[in-house]
């Protein structure tokens, strides 16, 4: 009888351990890969984010601020929705960490800066992303 409880909750932690790997979800709910804003503060409409790729690399630094992006414009992030009472950001800078663990390290892998080409106009990253200009680690990216 004993070894039946056993096998029986044996299998069930087999059986959730592998659950978790074909669907690819992490403990916090997240997937690997998926990138996600962990910290988030804004002067005005001004948007800092503070984000961790969940990767051990980014091989296209480019297409991974555009998925950001996107992501932002979606408000798709896993762990912070934003609230658009005020409407949407008037320029976004991001600090991006490989993992979360990094972060206590205080050096990012990199940053980006989506920041609107005319200052002290009512643009927003979402309705006007042709009055933006994109930075990555200081340098601008051509269009």
């Amino acid at each position: 009888m004993k070894k039946k409880i056993i096998a029986l909750i044996s299998g069930a932690v087999i059986l959730i351990i592998a659950a978790g790997s074909i669907y690819g979800k992490s403990e916090s709910g997240h997937k690997e890969g998926e990138p996600d804003v962990v910290g988030t503060f804004s002067v005005n409409r001004d948007e800092n984010l503070t984000v961790v790729a969940n990767r051990k690399n980014i091989e296209d630094r480019e297409a991974f601020v555009r998925e950001l992006l996107q992501m932002y414009k979606d408000d798709s992030f896993y762990s912070t929705k934003f609230s658009t009472d005020r409407g949407y950001a008037t320029s976004l800078d991001m600090n991006i960490y490989l993992w979360k663990e990094d972060i206590e390290d205080g050096e990012s892998v990199m940053t980006a800066e989506y920041r609107p080409v005319e200052y002290g106009k009512d643009y927003d990253v979402v309705n006007n992303p042709d009055k933006f200009q994109l930075y990555i680690d200081g340098k601008e990216v051509e269009e």
